[in-house]
């Protein structure tokens, strides 16, 4: 995959999560797609690209819906760096992958965020966070599994948990 059409994905991904996607919240909640795709174009593209479209995503974030600029740019290349090592130890093919990368960076995502909150600005209050925290990282989980499921078998040319290709 081209740089450009990592960049262009991130455009689309940033007009969308930023306009439509809102529309379909669950508890306040909204899948963040930039977590999910810099998973999935981590592991299954070049470090390169992965760190592009997390630099890109992020950079777009705190540009136009941040408080900080910085935050988002800093913790997307983070989560990227986190799922190239990961990867390396964990089977891309499995079932349970995918499922394990969006929960842990989800998490990891809004922990290094409060963090980052907690002490440049103001902080969020905890027990309103977990219960989107939670749910953002069940639908970040499940809509990431079936985006990695497509994209993995676009990539490999078989299914994924198809263990006799």
């Amino acid at each position: 995959m081209k740089i450009r059409t990592v960049v262009v994905i991130a455009f689309v991904n940033f007009i969308l999560s930023s306009t439509i996607l809102q529309l379909f919240r669950i508890n306040d909640a909204v899948p963040n797609f930039c977590i999910i795709l810099s998973i999935v174009i981590a592991t299954l593209s070049t470090p390169k690209n992965a760190f592009v479209f997390a630099f890109t995503s992020g950079l777009l974030q705190d540009v136009f819906l941040g408080r900080m600029l910085g935050v988002n740019f800093l913790i997307y290349g983070l989560l990227v760096f986190g799922a190239i090592k990961i990867i390396d130890i964990m089977f891309k093919g499995n079932f349970i992958t995918p499922i394990v990368l969006m929960g842990m960076g989800t998490l990891f995502y809004h922990i290094v965020f409060y963090v980052i909150m907690f002490f440049f600005q103001s902080t969020i209050p905890l027990n309103l966070m977990l219960s989107k925290i939670i749910m953002e990282t069940l639908m970040n989980s499940l809509i990431g599994y079936f985006i990695y499921a497509i994209i993995f078998n676009r990539v490999n040319g078989y299914k994924l948990g198809d263990f006799n290709a």
